[in-house]
């Protein structure tokens, strides 16, 4: 009898989930879900690109896996309707443009030399994925523990690679006040991650003026 495969990426019934459900599957941890995003989008977006890139020496792979992490990491962190498809597509373009614009562009800064194992992980490989999915709990989670407009602008500018002048509009706030915003949110996921390190448990962000 042939052995059923039950990996997170095996074939389901996914394939007939619209949009909308994916994401709500992917929030609530069903990395099947994540999987399926992946297979639906990966082709148009790996075209896109390609066409954005075909001037440049970079490989449009490392702009897909930043890409897709992530979309990955903010849907995880931050709960509001989104149009996948575009939405998607912003993310491959401003990754894009970021690795146009200078050498060593990628974005995903929270523990990202360690969590960058979290697509081909969840694509079937099978090298260390309970520790990158224990990994990703840990990042997800810090991130969102954060008071939420430093959240919202955390996920705005390292996940969808918006300039911190669009995502300082979109807070209704002044581009100062999201720099400061998002100096907070680094500072404790940085100090959370020393913290995790030691042992030891992690503290809540500080919202400080973030009404602001």
């Amino acid at each position: 009898m042939t052995r059923t495969d039950m990996s997170p990426c095996a074939p389901s019934t996914l394939a007939r989930a619209d949009d909308e459900r994916l994401v709500a599957l992917i929030r609530s941890g069903h990395e099947g879900a994540f999987c399926e995003l992946h297979r639906r989008y990966r082709p148009s977006l790996e075209r896109l690109a390609r066409r954005l890139l075909r001037l440049s020496p970079h490989d449009p792979e490392d702009v897909l896996q930043d890409a897709f992490l992530s979309a990955y990491m903010a849907l995880r962190a931050v709960d509001r309707p989104i149009a996948l498809q575009a939405w998607l597509s912003m993310i491959v373009r401003n990754r894009a443009i970021d690795y146009l614009r200078q050498p060593h562009a990628s974005r995903v800064d929270p523990d990202s030399e360690r969590v960058l194992t979290l697509v081909p992980a969840l694509m079937g490989d099978p090298a260390d994925v309970a520790a990158v999915r224990e990994e990703m709990r840990a990042v997800v989670g810090a991130i969102g523990r954060l008071p939420e407009r430093q959240r919202l602008a955390l996920v705005r500018r390292d996940f969808e690679g918006r300039p911190v002048r669009e995502v300082a509009a979109g807070l209704g706030t002044t581009t100062p006040a999201t720099w400061s915003l998002l100096f907070r949110a680094d500072s404790t996921i940085a100090e959370n991650r020393r913290r995790r390190e030691l042992g030891l448990p992690e503290r809540a962000g500080d919202a400080g003026s973030d009404a602001a």
